[in-house]
């Protein structure tokens, strides 16, 4: 089972960080706005470690998905006929792959392009169908795939992609982070609550978090297994 912490948890937690059992000074609306904000501050955290912990996967195939509250349908993800953009997830952060999954077409490759670049500018432009064997893409916007050229076959895909956490705000929210990130997020959300209050405490609590972050990132390492080894240039001699 996955190790996720529950919006209820956090927020018991940091009351026990601020020696504050049951809401006196801090309401549980005021905690809820420090504890997301730590999680924002997280997962920017961890992406600068370029670890990929924030990865998923997301088929044209997987029919209709609830993300950051919006309903999304997958099919969007579909290289249709004759079109040339589609509407990435409401989660989209940063694309890593994409896989054609149609029978027969799995070969079909997408290499990221400039809109400066004419050529591909060209293929955008370009108004007929073709029988799709490679693709070039750029994503503009907030979450816009423009891809080139346009296909005379529908294509079914598979997204692989960083994704932007949820924010909670039912007490049974689970926040989506590698464990044990939960501590970073109560540390940074008691933090901010402490500022509030003017408390000089705020920043030992800072320093934690980042301690924590600093553990985390120094400790773990996404992938292991295919090490890359470096080969001493003079081997062999003298």
């Amino acid at each position: 089972m996955s190790h996720r912490i529950s919006l209820s948890t956090l927020r018991t937690n940091v009351r026990h960080h601020l020696d504050e059992a049951t809401a006196a000074f801090w309401t549980n609306a005021q905690l809820l706005v420090y504890i997301n904000q730590a999680i924002d501050r997280v997962w920017n955290e961890v992406r600068r470690s370029r670890g990929d912990y924030f990865f998923k996967s997301l088929a044209s195939t997987a029919g209709s998905q609830t993300l950051l509250s919006e309903t999304y349908a997958a099919t969007s993800l579909q290289i249709a006929v004759g079109a040339i953009e589609i509407t990435l997830p409401p989660d989209f952060a940063e694309l890593k792959l994409i896989r054609v999954t149609t029978a027969d077409y799995e070969h079909v490759r997408f290499t990221q392009g400039e809109l400066s670049d004419p050529d591909f500018r060209a293929l955008l432009e370009y108004p007929d169908n073709v029988g799709p064997t490679a693709f070039r893409y750029a994503i503009v916007g907030e979450r816009t795939m423009l891809y080139g050229p346009r296909s005379d076959t529908l294509l079914n895909t598979t997204f692989y992609y960083i994704f932007r956490p949820s924010p909670l705000s039912a007490d049974a929210d689970t926040q989506e982070m590698p464990y044990p990130l939960d501590r970073a997020v109560e540390a940074f959300a008691s933090a901010s609550a402490l500022v509030q209050d003017r408390a000089p405490e705020a920043a030992v609590w800072e320093a934690r978090g980042q301690r924590l972050m600093a553990d985390f990132l120094g400790a773990n390492k996404r992938q292991s297994m295919d090490p890359v080894i470096v080969v001493d240039a003079l081997a062999g001699w003298g």
